[in-house]
């Protein structure tokens, strides 16, 4: 097969797809781009109160994972799971 009856068959002539569909593929990736900016801050928020409720409801996860996933530095003379709490306290607006 040459080139020219690949190009016939799979119908690869790029310029024209592209003068056809511009508009679309244009709109659809800014719109795409535009979703992830919005849905960032919103995914991460969720990570925490997760974390957060999984700590705090029957020990499904230790200090120690809690501390890994909020991003929490360790302090020498803390227990990792109150510093985890008093972490989702604040940032959840309890007390």
């Amino acid at each position: 097969m040459a080139k020219k009856e690949l190009k016939k068959v799979f119908n690869l002539n790029s310029y024209e797809w592209w003068r056809n569909h511009r508009r679309v593929v244009t709109f659809g990736l800014f719109l795409s781009i535009f979703a992830f900016y919005l849905g960032n801050p919103f995914h991460k928020e969720g990570q925490v109160k997760d974390t957060c409720a999984k700590l705090n409801s029957s020990f499904q996860i230790t200090g120690d994972e809690a501390m890994k996933k909020l991003n929490l530095k360790e302090i020498k003379n803390y227990n990792n799971r109150e510093l985890a709490n008093y972490y989702c306290e604040r940032y959840l607006g309890i007390k």
